[in-house]
């Protein structure tokens, strides 16, 4: 670790676990945001020392007020600042005079404004910071959160509340969520350890609270609430060692939606969204993605006791989903929510037992039809739930449980159940997630809750949360997941550097030049020929043989087909004559000047199916590889795969396997001629080129589009592509 993270860690120890807290622009009206943490501190038996700061100097809830922060008795580790945004720049000035640590800025008027004034004045504060070795969190942040350390400083309601220590950790984007994360954690007996609002993040980030909870002795699990995160590689860095610390992180992104996407000249940017790109991103760091703040919540809570599992690869049985109901509907229901979860069943397909579970199961004269889901009832007797679990776990089936489960009429039925139950994730250490609609009485819900079982009043968040425990799971065998892919040979690409130097200060490629280097990266390329004449089209057409297709590459035209520049199907010499003549039409009515458009033609390819692959580049995330259904469908259809660069070929083929697209890929496969190449495998080896390209040139392209890529036939072949280079690169 740098000595500047060291630094900025130790300081942020001293935002934690402060001996002396600020609160400036402290008031003595309950209700303001200048008395309510200083009340919430003195509720919560803060034991270190509050100074309220207000230069009327008046007495702030039975503490003595001081006119400014330098003028209190001892050094502030934290303030807090609540005064109107036109007197910050002044005291952030004094409290790097008076030598404060750190300053949570609950203010409002800075960059989030969108107005010079408001850049100006978080440009000025944060360069005062800087220079004086002061860490700010925030501006535009309601505070932060630490039951370790009794340390509720900020005025949301949840800061005012019990406070009880746990392993979880959030940090988040929106400080309001705190209320609605807070009680749910609570909900499911999961204590929470610290919690920060980052505001605009002037000068600490979001990821450098994940670095810091990284290294936390008081955090077990990190949930991050995100709108957008500034460095992917280092997202990257740092949950690869919270996985080395045995930290699980669960992520919740908020603004999925494309509206606020920005339009590109790239299909494939188009097509990723800022959306696919984190989805891609949490699946390649092992980083559980929920759709909800009560997601988040249940999701951390069922973390919680993966350190206690024992340690040892996934396999398809020991992640295999176990589920018992007290009803039939119930079993019904969980069978359902499971397969719309992608959770595989445990047992035999359609549901019933062998091994040692049916040996037990035929040992009971009195059992009804046992199936997975189960139906308690049907083992005659709920007590045999445990012989039951026990079989199973003696079969290697010891995953997941999902219960669905209501008050009984006799309730010490329903204190049996549920016992067996937490004896069972005692001795596995996989999580159970119980589903109750209807609720149960205060006695069973603690029994649950103070096992570590959360329980779910809806079954929608109950297997959103459930889940994360699959997405974190270590990846299956190989054997399990496909053959490994084999290494390919790379390609030279040091003659791809002086083609994108030729571009000058064009950012976009012609269609003829993004092909070059794409074929000199190894993507195979239709043979493209370049015409200037009917004659010379017909030499082409004689040599490539019909039918053919001619294009018009016009100087910054992105997408031919759009101005009828590009005319398929041409299956003889007049033909071909026609299509010349209306090319020229076309070009000159769009404009152009005919000796300046310069026209190709190509072999008009067959395919059983038409795909888009090409990169991406995510604001702050990197390069992601793309691969969708494509042709002139791509937007219409919007089915596509993202996998952030790097990726190895081992996921990738895995990760495209779970999709349609990996389905229409394999069907081809089975059906092609003994001999014929493999269309998943030529997917995957064009997807490998452009990641080899984007590895050794990525700092001078922003983007390619090869669409269509014919998959089928003869293999897999690309016919238009276009290669994006980054401005002033």
């Amino acid at each position: 670790m740098s000595e500047s993270n060291r630094g900025m860690l130790d300081a942020m120890h001293a935002l934690f676990y402060p001996q002396t807290v600020a609160v400036i622009g402290a008031s003595r009206t309950r209700g303001k945001h200048g008395n309510t943490p200083i009340r919430f501190l003195q509720n919560c038996g803060f034991p270190g020392e509050i100074y309220p700061i207000n230069p009327s100097g008046e007495e702030v809830e039975g503490l003595t007020c001081y006119a400014s922060v330098g003028a209190t008795p001892k050094r502030i580790d934290c303030a807090l600042m609540v005064i109107p945004s036109a007197g910050t720049v002044q005291s952030i000035r004094d409290c790097a005079a008076a030598g404060v640590r750190n300053v949570i800025m609950g203010v409002t008027g800075f960059s989030e404004l969108g107005t010079d004034e408001g850049r100006a004045r978080e440009a000025e504060v944060k360069a005062i910071a800087k220079a004086s070795g002061m860490r700010i969190v925030g501006p535009n942040t309601n505070g932060i959160f630490n039951a370790s350390a009794k340390l509720p400083l900020g005025y949301n309601t949840s800061h005012g509340d019990a406070l009880t220590p746990g392993p979880i950790s959030i940090a988040a984007h929106s400080g309001a969520l705190f209320n609605g994360v807070a009680p749910r954690l609570r909900q499911f007996g999961a204590g929470l350890s610290k919690y920060v609002a980052v505001g605009t993040e002037a000068d600490l980030n979001v990821l450098d609270f994940l670095e810091y909870y990284i290294e936390d002795e008081d955090t077990g699990v990190i949930g991050l609430i995100l709108e957008a995160i500034a460095d992917g590689a280092r997202f990257r860095r740092l949950a690869e060692r919270a996985r080395a610390a045995g930290k699980p992180i669960v992520a919740l992104k908020l603004g999925r939606s494309v509206a606020g996407a920005g339009a590109t000249v790239a299909h494939s940017t188009r097509l990723a969204g800022s959306a696919r790109a984190y989805d891609a991103l949490f699946e390649e760091c092992r980083v559980a993605s929920v759709p909800s703040v009560e997601a988040l919540a249940g999701g951390c809570a069922v973390l919680l006791g993966r350190k206690t599992r024992t340690a040892r690869p996934a396999t398809a049985r020991s992640r295999a989903l176990v589920c018992i109901a007290t009803t039939g509907g119930g079993s019904s229901l969980l069978a359902d929510y499971a397969e719309d979860s992608g959770m595989p069943l445990a047992g035999e397909p359609g549901g019933s037992w062998g091994g040692k579970v049916a040996d037990y199961i035929n040992s009971i004269e009195t059992a009804g039809l046992v199936r997975n889901p189960l139906d308690s009832s049907t083992l005659g007797g709920h007590d045999r739930l445990t012989p039951f679990f026990q079989s199973q776990e003696a079969d290697g089936f010891d995953g997941p449980v999902a219960v669905y489960t209501h008050m009984l009429p006799n309730p010490k039925m329903s204190a049996l159940i549920a016992s067996q139950f937490v004896a069972r994730k005692q001795r596995t250490g996989s999580p159970v997630v119980v589903v109750v609609p209807g609720g149960l009485n205060a006695e069973l819900e603690a029994l649950y809750r103070d096992n570590g079982i959360p329980l779910f009043y809806d079954a929608s968040t109950g297997f959103d949360s459930l889940a994360c425990h699959y997405q974190i799971e270590d990846e299956l065998l190989a054997s399990e997941g496909g053959a490994a892919v084999a290494a390919k040979a790379s390609p030279d690409l040091s003659a791809i550097a002086p083609m994108l130097a030729a571009a000058g200060k064009s950012t976009i490629l012609s269609e003829w030049d993004s092909a070059q280097v794409l074929r000199a990266a190894g993507v195979p390329m239709v043979e493209s020929r370049k015409i200037e004449s009917v004659a010379a089209a017909r030499d082409a057409a004689k040599a490539v043989g019909f039918p053919v297709v001619l294009k018009a590459l016009a100087p910054g035209v992105a997408h031919k087909n759009k101005l009828g520049f590009v005319i398929a199907g041409i299956a003889d010499d007049a033909a071909l004559q026609a299509a010349y003549a209306k090319l020229e039409s076309a070009v000159t009515a769009q404009g152009f000047q005919r000796a300046m458009v310069p026209f190709i033609l190509q072999s008009m390819k067959s395919s059983k199916v038409e795909l888009i692959v090409g990169v991406s580049s995510e604001q702050g995330l990197g390069h992601f590889l793309v691969v969708g259904l494509g042709g002139i469908y791509t937007e219409a259809l919007n089915e596509s795969r993202l996998f952030p660069i790097p990726v190895s070929a081992e996921a990738m083929k895995k990760r495209l396997l779970d999709t349609r697209i990996g389905h229409l890929l394999m069907a081809i496969d089975e059906g092609r001629p003994a001999g014929a190449p493999s269309a998943l495998e030529g997917v995957l080896d064009s997807l490998q080129a452009l990641q080899g390209l984007m590895l050794a040139h990525g700092d001078r392209i922003e983007s390619v589009d090869v669409n269509p890529l014919l998959v089928g036939g003869s293999g897999c072949m690309a016919v238009d592509a276009l290669v994006v280079l980054r401005q002033g690169a």
